[in-house]
């Protein structure tokens, strides 16, 4: 038994002693990168790479002015259907929270107090105007034919409790899968970005450790391109126009790759194309050294990451609630108004409170209907601003923070 384990004991040691440490494969990618002739694929050596990386700086300087992370910068902010005060269309902070949090009586003050700015209440005005005429013209004419008994019969026969009952309860059926569903999309687009946001921070790390050391000017490539895939992604779920995408892409491209992604949008979408060639260039500078090829899994994990993420904001993009669903929830919604005044007529009579009533259930319903419309477009309610601006950020930090040298030494006393 003893023979068995100090057997196994020198196998493990001598495995330890041919497998390298991930602090021996770091050393060697350094290695690798001094020992090569070209320091970077224009053959400029050291001085190019600092040079490179001043260009970067003042670019993403450049950037960061033309593309501001407030969200009142947006050129294409759905002014029409963002409130003012606290809103999704924002990234909320320590005192947004607060603010949202204020105890109940607070709160509707609040709420009540700014009504008037609401934008979904405007939007559905004239629905519950409509509404209220026609409850208007059913009170008049029920008075009007009070005293005569087959109208009477009519409106009493039409106007029924059980009629109205009987759409209720489909209609707040529908109204409640309808608010479910876009809320599930909404979610899953949050996630979505806040996805592309993580692997584009990962993988500028990782650009900066691995790929850098290798070949500097495919590092710093891939870092342009990794910065503004999330303007182009905005740009493309927002429906901005060309000229705004290119003039990102102009700003952090040279003249020959702004050319080819340009040349490429005939064919196929700027992300993709992006992201297709951040892999080719990572392939490309590994292939050239001398290092091992790890480096290239964790680029593709990224990557990979980054385009599951952006094919589900895609299919949220291009696959709405089945239209099918809307028009049938829009005509159960007219039914139940037309006979909603009808119905009150009966039971309570062609009073004010017919028509007050009706006005407040339009109110309450249509509201319930246009807010889940305006919940399942999606990405007019995510903060693309500030996420894009976060996915620069990250990318700027995270390469910059790798390269500049600035961590302590892991060796050194603390």
């Amino acid at each position: 038994m003893r023979l068995v384990l100090l057997c196994l004991l020198a196998v493990h040691q001598s495995y330890a002693f041919f497998v390298p440490t991930a602090h021996q494969q770091r050393l060697a990618l350094i290695w690798a990168y001094k020992q090569q002739e070209n320091l970077s694929l224009n053959g400029n050596g050291i001085r190019s790479d600092l040079s490179l990386l001043n260009e970067l700086q003042d670019d993403f300087n450049t950037l960061t002015v033309l593309r501001p992370s407030d969200p009142l910068a947006d050129i294409s902010f759905p002014a029409s259907v963002v409130s003012d005060g606290s809103s999704y269309t924002r990234i909320w902070t320590a005192q947004t929270w607060q603010i949202h949090s204020h105890p109940p009586h607070r709160r509707y003050a609040r709420h009540l107090r700014k009504w008037t700015q609401s934008k979904t209440a405007r939007k559905i005005l004239p629905t519950v105007c409509l509404a209220t005429c026609w409850s208007i013209v059913v009170t008049l004419l029920a008075n009007y034919f009070q005293n005569r008994p087959i109208p009477r019969k009519i409106i009493s026969a039409a106007g029924t409790s059980s009629t109205v009952s009987l759409l209720s309860a489909p209609l707040a059926l529908l109204l409640t899968l309808r608010a479910n569903a876009s809320v599930a999309r909404l979610l899953a687009s949050r996630q979505a970005w806040g996805a592309i946001v993580l692997h584009a921070r990962g993988l500028s790390s990782i650009l900066a450790n691995y790929i850098y050391p290798i070949n500097p000017k495919a590092a710093i490539l891939s870092v342009r391109y990794l910065s503004i895939i999330g303007w182009i992604l905005k740009a493309q779920f927002r429906g901005e126009d060309e000229a705004s995408q290119r003039e990102v892409l102009k700003l952090m491209l040279t003249g020959k790759e702004y050319q080819w992604i340009i040349n490429e949008q005939n064919t196929t979408k700027y992300g993709v194309a992006m992201l297709s060639r951040i892999r080719q260039v990572c392939s490309l500078a590994m292939s050239s050294s001398t290092a091992q090829v790890t480096p290239l899994y964790f680029v593709e994990d990224s990557l990979k990451g980054i385009e599951s993420s952006a094919g589900i904001c895609e299919r949220l993009f291009g696959s709405p609630i089945p239209p099918t669903y809307t028009r049938h929830l829009s005509r159960v919604m007219s039914l139940w108004l037309l006979l909603l005044p009808i119905s009150l007529v009966s039971s309570i009579g062609p009073t004010v409170t017919t028509v007050i009533t009706t006005a407040l259930a339009a109110y309450v319903f249509v509201g319930l209907d246009e807010v889940g419309m305006e919940i399942e477009n999606v990405f007019q309610l995510l903060p693309l601003q500030q996420l894009a601006a976060a996915v620069q950020k990250d990318v700027y930090d995270q390469f910059y923070g790798s390269i500049s040298g600035s961590q302590p030494d892991i060796k050194s006393d603390t």
